[in-house]
This record gives structure tokens, C-alpha cells and sequence, in this order.
């Protein structure tokens, strides 16, 4: 006999949830749902989230610069690196200064990004579930919470694209946390040290480049 799943439980995928806990796609439908100012802000954003945890946070700031949407980078990646070492000191919920929290993003643009992450949401839900406890647990979110804010760094570097890696690999590890998920959680540090190593990449042929065209010009 199955057991009851909450309101809202989409019901795919995975073993039954633990009561009260909503999948990320719930967390997507919920803004599509509810009525929204021209302007979005990152409080109305963390309002809207409640008590909810850093992962559910974390996966929708990382979500636009995944798809991407341009000009949100900055605006969502500092956020993050917040949120980072707010989980890293062991905090028990996300908090924003009133000035980051008044930070606004296009309502259109961003509503449009979770209608098409949505889907995508559901898919990856399938092959979540509770496993490997001690990656997804308390003392483990203070690690991460130091891995996020490295990435979320590198995320707001105004470079090209290079945004999307490590907002992939957030956005794995948000979903690891939400879930207790500790498959996705060490998935998302391996995509993580791989998003390290192409911006490494990238910045070292910029310096080289950059150094070729000095010497060509002034040589």
C-alpha cells in the first residue's frame, strides 16, 4: 500500500517523500502560480521560499544562469556567495542584507526561465532519492557551503559563458540538499572541480593571448 505524499508532490520518481518536503518542481510551480510584480526581487524570491533550506534557494538563483539568461550572473552569483558562507558558519537558514534583498530581476525573463527548467526538473527528479546521507547531511553542508562559494565566484566573473558550469554544478549540489541526495551532491563537486578547471583554462588562454598581442604591439 503506498504511503500518502504531501499537496502538491508531483509523484514521480525515487522512494515516498518525508511530510512537508516539496520536490524542486514544486518549488519551480509555485512561482509560475503565483502573481508576480514587474520587478522580482531576491526578497520577494526568499519570501516566497519561507523556511525553506539553502538548496532550494541555491537552485532557483542558479537556474537562470544554467539556461542562461543574460545580465543575471552578477546578480544572482553574489547572492550565492552569501549563501555559501552562510552555510559554511553553520547557519540555519539563508538571510540576505536589505540591500541585496531589494536586488530586482525582469519578471518575464525570470518566469520564463522556470517555465522551460521546469521539465527538465521533473526528469532529473526520477532519479533522486534519499542515499549516501552522510554528503547531504548538516556537518556536510558546511563543506559545500565553502565549494559553493567557490563557484558561485567564479560564476560572477563577467566572462562569457562562463557562467553556466558552475551553475550546474550549484544547481546539482542545491538538488542533493533538497533531496538528501548524496549521489547528486558528490555529482556536483565532480562537476564542480571540472567547472574550476575550464575557467582555469579559459583565464590562462586570455593571459597568454593578452601577453601575445602586447609583445606584437610593443615587442
Amino acid at each position: 500500500m503506498s504511503k500518502d505524499r504531501p499537496p502538491g508532490s508531483s509523484g514521480t520518481g525515487g522512494a515516498d517523500r518525508p511530510p512537508g518536503r516539496a520536490r524542486a518542481s514544486d518549488l519551480l510551480n509555485e512561482f509560475l502560480t503565483r502573481d508576480h510584480d514587474p520587478r522580482i526581487t531576491l526578497g520577494a524570491i526568499m519570501a516566497l521560499l519561507g523556511d525553506r533550506a539553502f538548496g532550494a534557494l541555491l537552485l532557483i538563483l542558479s537556474i537562470p544562469n544554467i539556461l542562461p539568461v543574460p545580465g543575471l550572473s552578477t546578480a544572482t552569483g553574489v547572492p550565492m556567495i552569501l549563501i555559501g558562507a552562510q552555510m559554511a558558519a553553520g547557519r540555519a537558514g539563508p538571510w540576505l542584507p536589505r540591500r541585496m534583498a531589494a536586488v530586482t530581476l525582469d519578471r518575464d525573463a525570470f518566469l520564463s526561465v522556470m517555465r522551460r527548467a521546469k521539465p527538465w526538473a521533473e526528469r532529473v527528479e526520477r532519479h533522486l532519492r534519499e542515499r549516501l546521507p552522510q554528503l547531504a547531511g548538516p556537518t556536510a553542508e558546511r563543506l559545500l557551503g565553502l565549494a559553493v562559494v567557490v563557484l558561485a565566484v567564479i560564476l560572477a566573473l563577467p566572462i562569457v559563458f562562463g557562467n553556466q558550469p558552475p551553475a550546474f554544478a550549484i544547481a546539482l549540489i542545491a538538488l542533493g540538499l533538497i533531496e538528501r541526495d548524496g549521489a547528486f551532491v558528490l555529482a556536483g563537486l565532480i562537476a564542480g572541480l571540472l567547472a574550476i578547471a575550464i575557467m582555469a583554462a579559459v583565464l590562462l588562454g586570455l593571459e597568454q593571448g593578452a601577453t601575445m598581442v602586447w609583445h606584437q604591439l610593443f615587442g
